[in-house]
């Protein structure tokens, strides 16, 4: 059996649903189950709890061979890598208890680096404790999201304009949020493989804002254009706009200039790091219906 956490969130959410579709025994774990739908819950096993309750999570361990480990999104913290290690402690002593053989665990591309990369760099913290568990474990070094540009929304529709602290010229892997989930799903569902590894993913292609920005013009019909601004501003925004702890607003500048000082590069792409959406497929059905 298959343990899932954050099966509401971004990737555990679509995780679960291709375990599903391939007609795979799954258990979610979450605090509430009201969250999922009526007929997911008739198709698994639920337990519930939090993950950072060692006892809870050990519990909801039982039985399962495999887990699909992702630390909540949350742009709230107060204390970024501390957020990340906690998460990560409680989950690796409770996958050592429970017998856990194989583990998922979704990081992020560039460990090799040695960058300082803000919430990457917390990523792969946590990549560390995880892989002192004593189970297997593949970890998901994956890019930036496509679905990140969803936050730039209301600023596209009312201006024509997204912003990051990037230049807007420089090129860097980006993947939609189902190609990771299908490279984890296929992990999961394959008892064969032992060890520790990191497992870069790269999307389809790297590619700038700027090019970016053309695709979204030619989709929609009407003028847009990307902007770069600085990282104090950018900080400034998130405050304003998204409403995040300043801890987080600073730790996702620090990741975006790492991928601007080149963060991705110590992996290079190859044929089997290649995931098959691209960005023009995941925009004309994510992206432009909510600008147009």
């Amino acid at each position: 059996m298959i343990l899932v956490t954050t099966p509401t969130g971004n990737t555990g959410s679509m995780v679960l649903q291709q375990l599903l579709a391939q007609g795979q025994q799954i258990r979610i774990f979450l605090r509430d189950p009201k969250k999922i739908s009526a007929d997911v819950l008739e198709k698994v096993e639920v337990a519930t709890g939090s993950l950072l309750n060692e006892y809870e999570f050990t519990q909801a361990l039982q039985g399962c061979d495999t887990l699909y480990f992702c630390v909540p999104q949350s742009n709230t913290q107060e204390d970024v890598h501390a957020y990340y290690e906690g998460f990560a402690k409680v989950a690796s002593q409770a996958i050592k208890k429970a017998g856990t053989k194989r583990v998922v665990y979704l990081s992020g591309g560039g460990k090799a680096s040695n960058l300082q990369a803000g919430l990457i760099t917390a990523l792969h913290r946590g990549e560390d404790i995880i892989s002192q568990s004593e189970a297997s474990v593949r970890a998901l070094r994956c890019p930036v999201f496509f679905e990140t540009l969803l936050y730039q929304i209301a600023s596209l529709k009312k201006a024509g304009i997204f912003s990051l602290p990037i230049d807007g010229n420089h090129k860097s892997p980006q993947i939609a949020v189902k190609d990771i989930a299908s490279k984890a799903v296929e992990l999961l569902i394959d008892k064969t493989w032992t060890g520790v590894e990191g497992c870069a993913i790269h999307g389809p292609a790297d590619i700038s804002y700027n090019e970016i920005a053309q695709l979204m013009s030619e989709l929609t019909g009407k003028p847009i254009r990307f902007q770069q601004v600085s990282k104090e501003d950018y900080i400034q925004t998130l405050l304003g706009q998204h409403h995040t702890s300043e801890a987080f607003a600073i730790s996702l500048t620090e990741m975006l200039t790492a991928i601007g000082n080149g963060l991705y590069d110590t992996e290079p792409r190859t044929e089997s790091t290649t995931t098959p959406t691209t960005i023009k497929e995941w925009m004309i059905e994510n992206l432009v219906p909510k600008i147009n």
